[in-house]
């Protein structure tokens, strides 16, 4: 029998709960949500290990990823299946009619026909002083128009931290769960899955061509000269969600493409970090972190354990085209944001 109209939106606002799903599995609120992968409870251990003490270029961040410690985690949580996408975006804007954007730093390519071209106003803010030939500060960069080309597919930048938490504001009271950004703690839980290796995928830096989108040897960005590989894919920068194979939990880019925001503030090492799965706040934050790596970057930026950071709370509305956001949200009681 063919439910009523009223009745099919009423069933479909109703959120599954952790329960009622195997772990590690996908779901999706709505038919434009993000599409998340279930982590159940568990623990791990987080930061750098000796081997990636060892990688080349990786021995200078290596000691902000330490100590080393446990993590354990006594609730279910769930996490983008991929980074937060512009179409996704697009829907919110849409829906909203709110546009996030405005001054946005990008990085254009350093090699190649399109080296230094991207699309948008300059801003009277720019300098190469600081970042060289081919960054560039525009006016009028969006999720839409992040200075490069994209499509509905590729992931969301140009957006600050502030326009990321209304969006997924926005997308917890459209589906009735509260969604929000990963903690850092949660982050690597979610990027290792199962694995105590530098890099999800294992301990081979030549097979990261398959899984992440960084510089690699035919990449348009100066780290190219470090890769290891050269991927069969071939993007100018970010590529499209899902272009390349996901960790043992299903998930996509959390190596490469581009960082990912997150909710803790930065701290130059982990002396004093939780072991809940809570994210490390402060009264204020100079910067907050973001992991993952990007497409510009070198290919040990792509382990599990390094850390980046970004923004603070006197730039809120710093954006760039290499810095994203994964949507994410718990899904059972213990949560550190449902106590």
């Amino acid at each position: 029998m063919r439910l009523p109209i009223a009745i099919l939106v009423t069933l479909a606002a109703v959120p599954a709960a952790a329960q009622d799903m195997k772990p590690y599995s996908s779901f999706k609120d709505c038919e434009t949500c993000p599409e998340m992968v279930l982590i159940a409870p568990g623990e791990f251990m987080m930061g750098a290990t000796d081997k990636d003490a060892r990688i080349t270029y990786a021995e200078y961040n290596v000691p902000s990823e330490r100590p080393r410690h446990k993590v354990s985690f006594a609730y279910a949580f769930a996490i983008g299946k991929y980074e937060v996408t512009v179409g996704e975006l697009a829907q919110y804007a849409a829906e909203t009619g709110v546009k996030p954007g405005g001054k946005c730093g990008i990085r254009a390519a350093d090699f190649g026909p399109q080296q230094g071209k991207y699309v948008g106003t300059l801003h009277p803010d720019n300098s190469n002083d600081d970042h060289g030939p081919n960054f560039v500060i525009i006016s009028d960069g969006a999720f839409d128009q992040p200075g490069l080309e994209v499509t509905d597919r590729h992931p969301a930048t140009c957006i600050s931290r502030e326009e990321a938490k209304a969006y997924l504001k926005w997308l917890s009271a459209k589906t009735g769960r509260s969604y929000r950004l990963a903690t850092e703690a949660e982050w690597e839980y979610a990027t290792r899955a199962g694995t105590d290796t530098p890099y999800f995928w294992g301990d081979s830096a030549s097979k990261a061509c398959a899984h992440a989108n960084f510089a690699d040897k035919v990449s348009f960005y100066q780290a190219r000269v470090m890769a290891p590989c050269a991927e069969s894919i071939k993007p100018l920068w970010a590529a499209p969600a899902g272009s390349y194979e996901p960790n043992a939990w299903g998930l996509h880019d959390t190596a490469g493409n581009v960082q990912e925001m997150l909710e803790d503030c930065w701290h130059e090492n982990y002396k004093g970090a939780p072991a809940d799965g809570s994210p490390w706040m402060d009264a204020s934050c100079d910067y907050y972190i973001a992991r993952g790596g990007d497409y510009e970057l070198p290919f040990s930026a792509m382990r599990s354990a390094e850390r980046l950071f970004y923004g603070s709370e006197t730039e809120p509305h710093d954006r760039y085209n290499v810095l994203g956001f994964r949507a994410a949200v718990s899904m059972s009681d213990g949560a550190w944001d449902k106590k």
